[in-house]
């Protein structure tokens, strides 16, 4: 009798519950956000949150509104569900000089979701970094830190979904393979169930399709697969991977490079797949895996790939590998101090513990016949100006006087403030002349509301001492710091 009362009480105590949430006024429903392209509205948070998580910026300049081009673009092309998929992964900012919230309206009646200071803050931004003389319609892709990683003026149909997932794969591969995660779920589980024999033959298809997050979907399917039979089936068939798409397979086979101890099968097999990607990403494997590997035995069937010898040929063939590779070879030996780098070409010093020195040696001197500027003539003709900028920030003493030509011709001729404030700094580093240039080239981005904040403390940490506020001072403290001389 207990049970029933409780029960009765209950039921009568809901439905006064429920009448009384009857009676409540239902809350507003935030509307859905639009299919096509998220533009941010505040231009400070945007970059920052494209350096934070590695984000690229996609700028988007529709500034005439007379013209058809730019039209399509604004009220069809940038709304659809295509492209905004294919944005999802970027930051996007969208540049036009007029304002669209005429009568009270709240939000921007040509880019839905957005307000109008955004955009004119954006062009703003847009015209001081590129020049006030602008093109439109016109799509610029920045990496995180700020470089060009793609410049497209006018409209052709160049741009589009394929092209922005494309370029998501290179310049953020971590951030490719999330959204492909996402967008190509039926695709992934598709993969995941085809026989072995038929994998190779359909990644291959849509591999070389237009598909720009194939690689990442691929990648995805990889991780999820458990039996090895599959995987190293998956691990071969990314060998077919077009060039805009390989950092994903940089992104995807950096752990096993990188700890091949684990997994020694596998990572063996994925520096087979990338040296018959791309023959420089394979190097990249290679050399890692080397200086890591404690098994002789393992290193010798790495250099067997890279050389392309036969298992039962007498030696991996090293001295047959093109110059520039064959160096990093034998610096790879060296610091795995494998008895392979002995010999004429490679001094057998490391035994007195100049491993490290004599890997920087064979890197400067004998990278290529060029002599010792190759290494930044190489990251001269480089399209990606954020690892030429890391290197000269990074490079030791020693390379920067010995390619300090190399660094002048750099910090005359880049197309890229940041490669040349690299530049300067280099050579303010170990002073070397050349004054005039670097003096200028530093005032100049210590002036720059954008680099001034990077490049003060650089500065100060190679100058010992902070000038303060004042340009004079800044001025006479370097020029006394490059006439010290060579440290």
């Amino acid at each position: 009798m207990r049970l029933i009362a409780f029960v009765l009480a209950w039921a009568a105590l809901s439905s006064v519950v429920l009448a009384g949430d009857e009676k409540r006024p239902a809350k507003p429903k935030k509307p859905p956000p639009p299919p096509g392209i998220w533009w941010a509205d505040d231009l400070a948070a945007a970059r920052k949150k494209a350096m934070r998580e590695g984000r690229p910026l996609l700028f988007a300049i529709n500034a005439l509104e007379s013209e058809s081009a730019n039209n399509r673009l604004a009220q069809v092309l940038y709304r659809s569900r295509a492209w905004g998929e294919a944005s999802r992964g970027y930051v996007a900012l969208v540049c036009n000089p007029n304002d669209h919230m005429a009568n009270g309206e709240k939000s921007c009646s040509r880019y839905p979701g957005h307000v109008c200071t955004g955009h004119q803050a954006a062009l703003l931004w847009f015209t001081k970094r590129f020049g006030e003389s602008l093109i439109s319609p016109q799509h610029v892709i920045l990496e995180p830190d700020g470089d060009v990683a793609y410049r497209k003026e006018y409209y052709t149909g160049v741009v589009g979904p394929a092209l922005l997932e494309n370029y998501l794969s290179k310049v953020a591969p971590r951030i490719a393979y999330s959204r492909a995660g996402i967008g190509r779920p039926e695709q992934i589980k598709t993969f995941a169930k085809l026989p072995l024999e038929e994998i190779d033959a359909k990644a291959k298809s849509w591999l070389a399709g237009s598909d720009g997050l194939a690689a990442a979907a691929l990648v995805n399917v990889l991780d999820d697969s458990y039996d090895a039979p599959r995987r190293a089936a998956l691990i071969r068939a990314l060998r077919h991977t077009h060039d805009l798409q390989l950092p994903l397979l940089v992104h995807a086979a950096e752990e096993r490079v990188l700890y091949p101890a684990d997994e020694p099968t596998e990572t063996l097999l994925w520096i087979e797949t990338l040296f018959e990607a791309d023959r420089t990403t394979g190097v990249w494997a290679a050399t890692r895996a080397l200086v890591r590997m404690d098994d002789a035995a393992e290193r010798e069937k790495v250099l067997r790939i890279w050389a392309g010898t036969a298992a039962d040929a007498a030696a991996p063939g090293i001295d047959d590998l093109p110059e520039n590779e064959r160096s990093a070879a034998y610096e790879a030996l060296i610091l795995a101090k494998d008895r392979r780098a002995l010999g004429t070409r490679a001094p057998a010093a490391w035994m007195d513990g100049r491993a490290g020195e004599i890997a920087r040696a064979l890197r400067v001197v004998g990278r290529t016949t060029a002599g010792t500027e190759a290494v930044f003539d190489q990251l001269s003709a480089d399209a990606a100006p954020g690892r030429m900028r890391s290197a000269l920030l990074t490079t030791t003493a020693a390379d920067i006087r010995m390619n300090q030509k190399a660094i002048r011709r750099i910090l005359a001729t880049s197309h890229s403030e940041r490669v040349r404030i690299a530049a300067a700094l280099a050579l303010l580093r170990v002073r070397l002349s050349h004054a005039g240039a670097v003096v200028r080239t530093i005032r100049a981005a210590l002036g720059d509301p954008l680099e001034g904040p990077e490049t003060r403390p650089l500065a100060v940490a190679i100058l010992g001492e902070d000038p303060g506020q004042s340009a004079v001072e800044w001025t006479k403290r370097l020029e006394a710091h490059l006439q010290g001389g060579a440290k």
